[in-house]
């Protein structure tokens, strides 16, 4: 394909656009109509016909001429912006519910800074080039069609001349857009290496500071920024030789039929008049294909770019069943689950119940599986093998939707949004209204600090939530959870990150939170799940041990008992000043 404009992507069509293709294909009409007027008015006056009639028709018909194409370029290109931008942005909303839409599995290959740059920086290149270039592409591909037909209709041969080298024409597009095209793939993933730097340099800053090496990470980001300038260059001066070659290849063939209607002209083979509309037309001909050619090579561009965001919609989406199936209750069944990750097995034949009003904890060593089993449930990712179940229905058999409404979810990293504390709480549900916020966040213990923020619940948060304390922004997730009212809950390491005046606040809100309902608990501190109804052990993948605290406790040189003491004997531990780190239990 020559040219890919990619409207397809917006998943709707838009009766503008082919309005504005029709209006500017008749604007190329009208365009020609002037030079039809000037053949006629110069046949006249060579063959000495002129008369005052004569010119008063020709500047009467120049003049409808004129408006007509006034009206008709404005009406092309009010059709033509309003269609294009109307189309990619429904494009850019469409790709951002598909991203959302992909497992996690995408997220984690890809930089965070480098997906972000697709539907702003990609997108920029994109709607810049083709909302100003498809009106006149048509317009100048029409144009010069129409043109054709009257020199065609004015001498063939001379026609034929001028048209003759466009063949060698286009050759030369198609070679600046293989130069373009090379030259942007190599800028993008020069911009998309340059935004991950930067988004990772600014996150990354307190950390670069603490440790002293923010140079040699500037010094990273700094180079690569050299060599999207450097790549910046080259892109646009890569299709510089061909678009040369066009230029030259076109002038070449109104050189030659010049010089020979020249000739045929002092020859007595051709009138003055015809020769003098042939210069006329030619010029205004070999002019729009000058610009034909410069707008096809950007629009070329901007195929290499839509041919990235085409990348992305070609990703497979996590199935939603064809008819889904609701579950009956809200037990929780791991059915010999296995998944692998990257040719990495992360669960071996998982099985595990979990019953409402009952909490499961999950425990074990770091990489053991315990979050990937909260990802499965919640369909992050989907299973290898075996079945996970809700109320009897495989979760593959759910809606998304009625999956998500299921289970509520208190992450270990809390993600605030640059919006009121109000709007943030009420992301769990947003149609619930002021009073029903302000009860879950009293049940959260998130009251009184919210109360005492400078507009109260209308404070507007920083962006991720940074100006909270790491404890403030867990009890507004809780908040959101207790707003969602979810059958199942999952608390991911909800403590593992705040001080004890904190936790202690945070365990009095997870237990307003797991009052009957399916809880299951990630957990490192196994003080904070000794009541649980069951905890479970991870190792490697699997389930190793089972019990409740008391009975694994129980067995002999158990790990979770090996895991219970040492972190006993961590609590009895403090740093010591000069002396270094000593026992005081």
């Amino acid at each position: 394909m020559l040219v890919d404009f990619g409207f397809d992507l917006a998943g709707r069509t838009d009766a503008r656009l082919w309005r504005g293709l029709t209006l500017s294909i008749l604007q190329a009409l009208l365009g020609v109509v002037p030079y039809l007027v000037l053949y006629f008015a110069l046949e006249a006056v060579f063959a000495g016909r002129a008369t005052d009639a004569l010119a008063w028709g020709a500047a009467a018909i120049l003049g409808v001429c004129l408006l007509l194409l006034w009206v008709v370029r404005a009406h092309a290109m009010l059709d033509n912006f309003a269609a294009t931008y109307a189309l990619v942005c429904d494009m850019r909303l469409r790709l951002a519910d598909h991203l959302g839409r992909l497992p996690m599995g995408f997220f984690t290959r890809r930089r965070t800074g480098a997906l972000a740059d697709v539907l702003t920086g990609d997108f920029a290149i994109y709607t810049e080039v083709v909302t100003h270039t498809w009106g006149l592409v048509i317009a100048n591909l029409a144009l010069p069609v129409c043109i054709a037909g009257v020199l065609f209709l004015a001498d063939w041969r001379l026609a034929l001349l001028a048209v003759a080298t466009i063949p060698f024409a286009l050759l030369a597009v198609i070679w600046s857009q293989w130069l373009l095209v090379r030259a942007g793939e190599k800028l993008m993933d020069a911009k998309a290496d340059t935004v991950g730097r930067l988004v990772e340099y600014i996150q990354g800053i307190a950390v670069l500071r603490a440790f002293g090496r923010t140079g040699a990470k500037h010094a990273a980001l700094a180079a690569s920024l050299a060599r999207l300038e450097k790549q910046s260059l080259y892109t646009e001066l890569a299709p510089a030789p061909a678009l040369l070659m066009y230029g030259f290849t076109v002038e070449l063939g109104f050189t030659i039929a010049a010089v020979v209607g020249a000739w045929l002209m002092t020859g007595g083979a051709l009138s003055p008049a015809v020769y003098l509309l042939f210069l006329v037309l030619s010029l205004r001909f070999y002019k729009s294909l000058a610009e034909l050619g410069i707008y096809l090579a950007e629009l070329r561009f901007a195929s290499a770019t839509i041919a990235r965001i085409r990348g992305y919609f070609g990703e497979s989406a996590q199935p939603e069943p064809a008819a889904a199936s609701l579950p009956t209750g809200c037990d929780v069944v791991f059915d010999n689950v296995s998944f692998a990750y990257e040719e990495q097995t992360v669960l071996k034949r998982v099985w595990a119940v979990m019953r409402p009003g009952t909490l499961t904890a999950l425990v074990g060593p770091s990489g053991s599986g315990k979050s990937t089993v909260a990802h499965l449930l919640t369909r992050l990712w989907d299973v290898d093998s075996g079945a996970i179940r809700i109320g009897g229905v495989d979760v593959r058999a759910m809606a998304m939707a009625a999956l998500q409404a299921h289970i509520g979810i208190v992450f270990q990293d809390v993600y605030l949004f640059r919006d009121s504390v109000l709007n943030n709480i009420r992301l769990g549900c947003p149609d619930a209204d002021a009073e029903q916020v302000l009860a879950a966040a009293k049940a959260a213990r998130a009251h009184d600090f919210i109360v005492q923020l400078p507009q109260g619940y209308e404070t507007i948060l920083g962006e991720g939530g940074y100006d909270l304390s790491g404890g403030q922004r867990q009890r507004l997730s809780i908040a959101r959870a207790l707003l969602k009212d979810a059958p199942i809950l999952i608390l991911d390491e909800a403590t593992a990150s705040v001080d004890l005046d904190n936790e202690r606040l945070i365990q009095q809100a997870i237990a307003a939170l797991t009052r009957g309902r399916t809880v299951i608990v990630i957990a490192h501190r196994l003080w904070t799940i000794q009541h649980a109804d069951q905890i479970l052990y991870f190792e490697h993948g699997r389930i190793v041990e089972r019990g409740t605290h008391a009975e694994l406790l129980a067995v002999e040189n158990g790990r979770y008992r090996r895991q219970w003491q040492a972190q006993q004997q961590a609590g009895g531990w403090r740093i010591g000043g000069a002396t270094g780190v000593r026992s005081v239990g």
